[in-house]
């Protein structure tokens, strides 16, 4: 049941999309890492999940910001493509 009319789907248009929404956001990251490291003034350091102790300077702060929305991404992502898998309908 196709329309004559109908438009083929143009074939991983959506995923380069998403990448590029990832990398944007990545950058956004590093962009307010950046920005709370150099509002910091230097008071020490964070410690994460009791871990890993991050200090509190911009460099430090936009590689954090930037792990953390990539891992955060990466997560989203891989759920999304699982789920996709199991979607029956899906064209």
């Amino acid at each position: 049941m196709t329309e004559e009319g109908a438009q083929p789907a143009v074939g991983g248009l959506g995923r380069q999309i998403l990448l590029g929404l990832g990398g944007l956001g990545v950058l956004i990251g590093g962009l307010l890492g950046f920005i709370v490291g150099a509002n910091s003034d230097g008071i020490g350091e964070i410690t994460v999940g009791g871990v890993i102790a991050v200090p509190l300077t911009p460099a430090a702060m936009t590689v954090y910001g930037m792990v953390v929305v990539a891992a955060a991404l990466a997560v989203l992502f891989g759920l999304i493509s699982l789920a996709s898998r199991f979607d029956t309908n899906a064209h």
